[in-house]
């Protein structure tokens, strides 16, 4: 695999920098020196300073995480069992990071909101591209009501990350995906005639 860009690995570095410290604590000068790039190629990558890398950063993540939905779909056959496994990658990955590091666009949304509509404008379709992803999937394992169910999975992984997080502990992302997991069968014996 070749070695990343300088412009590569300050969006990398953007993304882990602002999901564990938060966008506003994350300085400039900081973000640089630990992506090990040149000052002066920071800004000829991102002329725009923080806030263009930022938006690079966010989309990055909606790749990644794109991607993280996709493959709980395709490794399992339910829908039940998606969810638990993207449930369950996402609480490894908080204790890996030793419960520092959450949803990669938490942070921002809710300390940049007010203040930059370029961010918050980015975050939004973000979010909107995940439950996207989440719907088709649903529609493609036969769930009758796939915007609601997937709206009901976002709000609880977001809710889940905050709460794993605040208690140091993998339990509310294995309980959120439990009720997820109940709610599925429920809505799809709804469907049964």
């Amino acid at each position: 695999m070749p070695e990343p860009t300088t412009r590569e690995r300050m969006i990398s570095t953007a993304v882990t920098l602002f999901r564990r410290e938060g966008y506003t604590a994350t300085s400039w000068r900081h973000l640089v020196e630990q992506a090990g790039t040149p000052w002066g190629s920071a800004y000829h990558h991102f002329p725009g300073g923080k806030e263009q890398l930022a938006v690079a950063a966010i989309e990055l993540a909606t790749v990644t995480t794109s991607a993280t939905i996709t493959r709980a779909f395709e490794r399992n056959d339910t829908i039940a069992e998606a969810v638990r496994w993207w449930f369950t990658k996402a609480a490894q990955a908080l204790a890996d990071g030793d419960y520092r590091a959450g949803c990669p666009l938490a942070t921002i949304a809710l300390e940049t909101v007010n203040d930059s509509e370029v961010l918050t404008q980015a975050c939004k379709t973000a979010f909107t591209t995940w439950q996207n992803e989440l719907e088709n999937h649903l529609r493609e394992h036969g769930h009758p009501a796939p915007e609601g169910l997937a709206a009901a999975i976002m709000h609880n992984m977001e809710g889940a990350l905050l709460m794993a997080r605040v208690h140091n502990s993998p339990e509310p992302l294995t309980r959120a995906a439990g009720h997820i997991a109940i709610l599925a069968a429920h809505t799809m014996m709804r469907r049964l005639p």
